[in-house]
């Protein structure tokens, strides 16, 4: 039986992820693409979405795991190693993204509780998940999909009669330079495209499942551009300022009234949408490290976690610094771990029909 199915991938593009890019992502790209934020977003969801189809598309051509076709290329010490630098680059990519749910937890959910106690409980659930392997990626997008598809939609229409979409007039007015700019720099946001690397031979392929997936992306990136879309028309030339955009957006659809901030469920729902997406690097670091040192995922996961935890407590004040870093000075590790590298897996061979490749080890299993 295979971890995952196509169903959990389509779940995972549509409803989970989008979800890491409402926080800080909004108020960060309007500083740098103005009213052009929507443009610069759809460079990035444009590339990535590419990465994406083209290993979906590599998923139907075999059924070999990753690790099996370095392994029939380059050799097991090879693939071995690239693993563990993809295990590597993962729990350096969920730095800025722990980072960001760590101010959302202390600004908006406990503003009282310290912030170390308050973020423990994250890395204790991140743990558990961890040591599950690929499977419980899946399972946390059947629970989040149906939390995205009521939360979602209800935020988006108490925000709509606030938003004055004029504001993102004239289109392209900001100069391709700037969209670029805005895309390049935004490139931590969007590393989630090595995620179906790593998912290959690990879910069985079924009829039009690449359009099936892609057509899931598409939806998570046309919610991701219709958040920033509405952000940006309540809040304009404040939009710098607000950090936490998840919190923000609908929050004057109840001004006007006694109920108070109503939104704050759908808010705190989605929360807990956010809280599985932000596990998934941690669980990808764990499962690459497991496979390439061969041992159980319990003892990357307790070092993975450890750190990220050792991390967020030191730099938990130092969150601007730490995205000027990799926004703006290792942009290119996120450009080449998101997209070139995924992207050159097909230069790997692959197993002419009806002859099997090695297969990864596989030590997720229980």
């Amino acid at each position: 039986m295979k971890d995952l199915s196509v169903r959990q991938i389509c779940f995972l593009f549509a409803a989970v992820l989008p979800v890491t890019r409402m926080l800080v992502y909004p108020a960060t790209l309007a500083f740098r693409a103005g009213h052009d934020l929507v443009l610069s977003a759809l460079v990035n969801y444009a590339a990535e979405g590419a990465v994406i189809f083209l290993l979906a598309l590599l998923a139907k051509k075999t059924d070999t795991t990753f690790f099996g076709l370095l392994q029939q290329k380059l050799g097991t010490l090879a693939a071995r190693i690239v693993y563990m630098i993809f295990a590597l680059y993962f729990a350096f990519s969920a730095v800025l993204p722990i980072l960001e749910q760590h101010g959302f937890v202390l600004q908006v959910l406990y503003e009282n509780v310290p912030s170390f106690l308050s973020f423990v409980p994250f890395f204790a659930v991140c743990l558990y998940a961890c040591t599950k392997g690929l499977r419980s990626i899946g399972r946390a997008a059947d629970l989040a999909f149906p939390v995205f598809l009521v939360c979602f939609p209800v935020l988006m229409f108490m925000a709509l009669p606030e938003s004055r979409l004029s504001a993102l007039l004239p289109v392209g007015g900001t100069g391709m330079q700037t969209i670029l700019r805005g895309g390049t720099e935004s490139l931590s946001w969007f590393g989630t495209a090595p995620y179906m690397l790593f998912f290959l031979g690990n879910f069985r392929p079924e009829r039009k499942s690449t359009a099936k997936i892609i057509s899931a992306y598409a939806v998570g990136a046309a919610a991701g551009m219709l958040f920033l879309a509405l952000f940006y028309g309540i809040f304009a030339d404040t939009a710098i300022l607000q950090q936490n955009a998840l919190a923000h957006i609908s929050k004057y659809a109840t001004s006007s009234t006694s109920l108070g901030r109503v939104d704050l469920y759908f808010v705190f729902a989605l929360a807990l949408v956010l809280l599985f997406a932000l596990c998934i690097p941690l669980q990808m670091s764990t499962f690459c490290a497991a496979q390439a040192i061969g041992c159980p995922p319990i003892f990357p996961a307790l070092a993975v976690n450890a750190a990220l935890l050792a991390v967020t407590s030191i730099f938990h004040q130092s969150y601007l610094e730490i995205q000027t870093f990799m926004t703006q000075t290792v942009w290119y590790v996120f450009a080449l771990f998101s997209l070139v590298l995924p992207v050159s897996a097909w230069l790997l061979k692959i197993p002419a029909r009806g002859k099997r490749a090695p297969k990864g080890v596989r030590l997720d299993k229980k």
